[in-house]
């Protein structure tokens, strides 16, 4: 049985872009975008996501045999959370279209969005698996991740063997001790300020600046988060240390995280 319940956007709402961005850094087994919509296997049901063009709305249509999944705060928080709903592109477009390197990518792409994330805890998995290698890479190494342990829950990941993963020893105790901590309690992804969050996970070997400034953006949803160590922003400013690029990023406060995502999604 559906529950179909809508989530309106400010436009313009570049749907495909957002899709497009979360195909490679989405949850396999988890999460499954195809046909211009989004789905989600949840412990419930399956909830799936679309875009209604014509009301400018996403409509959210979650499903279960035993009507385990409808509408609820929580599930309207976490759709409104991964496709940044509640965004207004029209104070941001105007303030980075105002800038020669920015002003085509806000063009050809207006009210680009910064994707957040269904669940923290596997948003930071792939961020770690993310280091250091492709994106497509990552997405990979992420469905091995899944299939080693399907639920992707901490205290399950904490117990599982994941040496098979490929990964090199220090990104694999990264991953253990992430696991073991949100598990223990030590590091609360949910009901907490994102300064909190980003001090226990700071404490973890691994979670260096690049990874708690991206993180920022797309869980801490901080518009003005920028990861001056990104290789790709370099390379699209044509900057060639993260210190210059600090420095023109400067120009493009408060909005840096959307100057980050334009830059990554618009060549």
């Amino acid at each position: 049985m559906s529950h179909t319940f809508s989530i309106p956007v400010e436009p313009p709402y570049p749907w495909e872009s957002i899709l497009r961005y979360l195909t490679y850094r989405s949850t396999p087994r988890l999460e499954t975008i195809a046909a211009d919509r989004y789905t989600r296997q949840t412990p419930a049901g399956v909830v799936t996501v679309e875009f209604d063009s014509p009301a400018q709305a996403l409509r959210c249509s979650p499903e279960s045999p035993a009507e385990g999944v409808r509408e609820s705060s929580d599930l309207r928080a976490r759709i409104q959370r991964l496709f940044d709903a509640g965004h207004d592109p029209s104070p941001v477009d105007r303030a980075l279209g105002r800038s020669p390197l920015l002003r085509a990518r806000v063009r050809k792409l207006p009210g680009l969005r910064a994707p957040g994330c269904w669940e923290p805890f596997e948003l930071c998995l792939r961020v770690i698996l993310g280091q250091q290698v492709s994106v497509k890479a990552a997405h990979t190494l992420m469905g091995r991740l899944a299939a080693l342990c399907p639920s992707l829950l901490p205290a399950q990941l904490a117990a599982t063997d994941i040496g098979t993963l490929g990964l090199p020893a220090r990104r694999l105790q990264t991953l253990r001790t992430f696991a073991e901590r949100v598990s223990a309690g030590d590091i609360r992804l949910h009901g907490q300020s994102w300064d909190e969050v980003a001090g226990q996970l700071a404490g973890v070997p691994g979670f260096g600046p690049w990874t708690l400034e991206y993180l920022a953006i797309r869980l801490g949803r901080d518009a003005d988060a920028f990861p001056v160590q990104d290789l790709g922003l370099m390379r699209a400013t044509g900057t060639k240390t993260p210190r210059e690029l600090e420095k023109l990023a400067e120009a493009w406060r408060p909005y840096r995280g959307y100057a980050a995502m334009y830059l990554w999604a618009v060549e």
